[in-house]
């Protein structure tokens, strides 16, 4: 089973209520708070993947350092 996410659950209630709202009283404010809901559940859903240097690909055991080339050769 899933782990529980309280962030997650948080904005969906939330995006509940803003939706409700948004559809009983279609106003400008409600809307911009169901946007902000929703981009608040997209961001909880897909949590943002790590930094650059997680990102960064291991180095293979023939290289050496950043100025090393596919082909063996350095540059000169």
């Amino acid at each position: 089973m899933a782990k529980p996410n309280a962030r997650l659950d948080a904005a969906r209630k939330a995006y509940r209520e803003a939706l409700e709202s948004a559809r009983g009283v279609p106003t400008p404010e409600a809307w911009a708070k169901l946007l902000a809901a929703g981009k608040e559940l997209s961001a909880a859903e897909n949590p943002r993947t790590r930094g650059r240097r997680g990102r960064r690909r291991p180095a293979r055991s023939g290289e050496i350092g950043a100025g090393a080339v596919e082909g063996g050769e350095g540059i000169e």
